[in-house]
């Protein structure tokens, strides 16, 4: 069963600060519901969209082409 909170409770909950939870879910970025005046957040579901957020920034290990120790020709 899904762990739903109130928003301030669920981004203490999630480790990030209230107004980027606030300002994610008013931008319609992260799944919330509304209830009445409050948001209700689904904690195991935007723990996935964060999850997904982070591995958006991964590059894959094939596009690091740093070679150590090997000397480059320098125009000069």
């Amino acid at each position: 069963m899904s762990k739903r909170l109130l928003l301030n409770q669920a981004a203490e909950a999630l480790g990030v600060t209230a107004h980027y939870l606030r300002m994610e879910v008013k931008a319609g970025r992260m799944p919330y519901l509304r209830v009445g005046n409050r948001y209700v957040i689904d904690v195991e579901q935007v723990e996935e969209f964060l999850k997904n957020k982070a591995m958006e920034n991964m590059k894959p290990s094939s596009d690091v082409n740093i070679e150590y120790g090997v000397l480059r020709k320098c125009a000069g």
